[in-house]
């Protein structure tokens, strides 16, 4: 499977989860041991913790709307942008959100594969916030 086709099944994994909070699609394409590098250098460590971000994340949140698109990809590593917004609407544990404020977020995704899944992801954004 190339890097588009791959891709293409994470879109639809992502969204799954975010919106209907379904992860197993999703448990299937990451390594165990999935390192996300988050701004601020705020790592996740392991499908299970991204697994609860995700989880965490669905509640606090209304009127969820998100894109993404594949970018480029070339052997093991491959770039998608995600346009995402909604309303924050209560507090997520861990994380500081302005509740009560809608969000418009930003960001490119680069993702490493090893052995078909994905080992390694960098991600950089940016969010604003409105009433």
């Amino acid at each position: 499977m190339d890097t588009k086709e791959f891709a293409e099944k994470l879109i639809k994994a992502t969204e799954e989860a975010l919106i209907n909070g379904d992860v197993d699609a999703l448990e299937k394409l990451e390594d165990p041991q999935v390192v996300y590098h988050m701004p601020g250098g705020q790592d996740r460590l392991g499908h299970e913790a991204h697994k609860q971000d995700i989880l965490s994340l669905r509640p606090a949140i209304s009127n969820v709307k998100m894109e993404m698109k594949y970018l480029v990809g070339d052997g093991d590593v491959f770039a998608l942008s995600l346009k995402s917004s909604g309303r924050y609407i209560s507090e997520i544990p861990m994380r500081p959100v302005p509740v009560g404020k809608n969000f418009s977020d930003d960001a490119l995704l680069v993702y490493r594969l090893k052995d078909n899944k994905i080992a390694e992801v960098w991600i950089h954004g940016s969010s604003t916030y409105s009433d």
